[in-house]
């Protein structure tokens, strides 16, 4: 824990800056759940295909992952609070021009923006926790990060469906827009800095040295391993889950958020039970629990798979096991992996993100290349997902 000046050791303090930063990744992690019922539409609207179209979620996410390399030394270098507010204004344009964009390729370009813009406030919310709290208080924090930002995504798909149905989809970008206005005032009004400015941040011997020591840190590299895999599973349903369940399975677009929302809620309980456990259990007991949760939804989707007994609901309730496993397992990954280094927080905060989104992203991409209208290559991706974050998990502990 590094306080800055700017910040008392008070709880309130401390409370207000993660209030704020936790704002400002609600309304960037939303960018793709709130338009999420409407991808399987957009085929038909823009004249492309669906693959295409699942690209506009994949590519973003790439995007996201490999800038947060970028923002970790620059939120180094310049501090938190302007790099965070660069981020949110470039979040708010690419919002904007997703909304006016007239066929797939302006979509796409629009979202990579919109990715590159949004991963700014993933580097800047893990580096002031580690800034302003300590290791035990790193847990809660986190564990209450991923509560905040699990609401929202939890009922975006809910509200873009019926946004949808009654204005369009542009009209869902629209308000991402009017949201992220919002927020950048908020920040530009009340936040302060947390961090000290490191004015050899962005020199590239240094950044070299700090990333290739983080490369090179094998219990860094297998816990980045097991978020970025568990981060594949949600990002594959998020890619592949519309067009199953609303193509393959006729739920109505405004209805899609229903289900959606029962596996997100899932993650939130995890997610919550986390924050319980780390007063009582360490880090690393908790991420057992997780994995544990974990290994038992994959079971149930490969009895589903086996069986045939798939149905919106049976799909929708394996799924949320799965889920409800990510939350321990988010709420002490980046504590776990931070703790392994002592290099800068920034560019530590960075390569977990990046390496987490970039995993994740390759998962999404995988399901997109491998649709066939079926649920069969989602299931798979998980599955294999879940084998290796087994893996990872029991490799770290040697």
């Amino acid at each position: 824990m590094d306080q800055n000046l700017n910040y008392n050791s008070g709880t309130m303090s401390r409370n207000v800056i993660l209030a704020l930063v936790i704002s400002a990744s609600v309304i960037t992690l939303m960018s793709t759940d709130l338009y999420a019922p409407s991808l399987a539409h957009l085929p038909e609207l823009l004249g492309t295909s669906a693959e295409l179209v699942q690209l506009t979620v994949s590519l973003n996410l790439l995007a996201y992952g490999l800038a947060t390399l970028i923002h970790g030394p620059l939120s180094e270098r310049f501090g938190r609070r302007p790099v965070l507010l660069w981020g949110m204004a470039g979040f708010t344009l690419a919002s904007f021009l997703c909304a006016i964009a007239a066929d797939i390729g302006q979509l796409l370009f629009a979202r990579v923006f919109q990715g590159i813009a949004a991963a700014v406030e993933g580097v800047v919310v893990l580096a002031i926790i580690r800034d302003l709290f300590t290791e035990k208080e790193q847990v809660r924090a986190v564990a209450i990060y991923g509560v905040a930002t699990a609401f929202a995504p939890a009922f975006a798909p809910l509200l873009g469906g019926y946004i949808h149905v009654l204005f369009g989809w542009r009209m869902n970008f629209h308000l991402l827009t009017g949201l992220a206005l919002a927020v950048t005032a908020l920040i530009t009004l009340f936040l302060k800095e947390s961090g000290k400015k490191d004015h050899d941040a962005l020199d590239l011997k240094e950044i070299y040295a700090d990333y290739f020591g983080l490369l090179s840190n094998r219990s860094f590299l297998l816990y980045i391993t097991i978020g970025g895999c568990s981060l594949g599973c949600i990002f594959v349903f998020i890619t592949a889950g519309p067009f199953i369940l609303i193509n393959n399975h006729g739920v109505a677009t405004e209805h899609f958020g229903y289900y959606y929302a029962v596996i997100v809620i899932a993650y939130i309980i995890g997610s919550l039970l986390a924050a319980r456990m780390s007063g009582r259990h360490g880090a690393r007991e908790i991420l057992r629990a997780g994995v544990c949760c974990a290994v038992i939804g994959s079971l149930l989707l490969l009895a589903i798979l086996a069986s045939g007994w798939e149905t919106p609901v049976t799909l929708t309730l394996a799924v949320a096991v799965l889920l409800f496993a990510e939350g321990p397992i988010f709420a002490v990954v980046p504590t776990l992996a931070m703790n392994t280094t002592d290099k800068r927080t920034g560019s530590a905060a960075a390569v977990i993100i990046s390496a987490e989104m970039a995993i994740g992203s390759l998962a999404a991409l995988a399901v997109s290349w491998t649709h066939d209208g079926t649920s069969l290559p989602m299931i798979l991706i998980m599955l294999a997902l879940v084998v290796i974050v087994v893996l990872a998990y029991l490799r770290s502990g040697r």
